[in-house]
């Protein structure tokens, strides 16, 4: 009797131990990005930073000579394993665009890619980035129109 009780003490504690979430799948996101084959006098920059809860903040920003003309924060980061009826392990969730924080289920990760969807945002509707011969890409896009963005890193 006292054997049963301690496996189902034991079973117990592990299944309500916080769950881990692998961030090395988003290492190649880390640093600062500069865009080349950019259009205009307009400069993009990007800048990721791993946190220490496994979060990775990001700030895009465009400036046209010294002036900003857009900006956004994001951040990708694990969902709660008690979010009922997800099926997504991770989010990126952009503010600073739109009056309230704009979330993307993000529904495919690879060793050196993301994808994310959110298919109420009017645009874009998904966000794919991508690291590839130093390269990174994202990718914005609707059923209409998608716009390219490739990143090199900057010291």
């Amino acid at each position: 009797m006292k054997s049963i009780l301690l496996i189902v003490v034991v079973l117990l504690f592990l299944s309500c131990k916080n769950e881990t979430r692998d961030t090395s799948n988003f290492t190649w996101l880390a640093g600062s990005w500069s865009r080349v084959e950019e259009p205009g006098e307009n400069k993009t920059y990007e800048k990721w930073i791993p946190t220490m809860n496994g979060n990775y903040n990001g700030h895009g920003f465009t400036l046209h000579k010294n002036d900003t003309i857009f900006e956004e924060f994001l951040s990708i980061k694990p969902l709660s394993k008690f979010s009922k009826g997800k099926e997504y392990s991770w989010v990126l969730e952009v503010t600073g665009v739109n009056e309230k924080p704009t979330v993307f289920n993000i529904v495919d990760i690879t060793v050196n890619s993301f994808t994310a969807v959110n298919l109420k945002n009017e645009f874009p509707t998904h966000i794919n980035y991508s690291y590839n011969n130093d390269t990174l890409k994202a990718l914005v896009s609707n059923d209409s129109l998608q716009i390219d963005f490739k990143f090199i890193k900057r010291d």
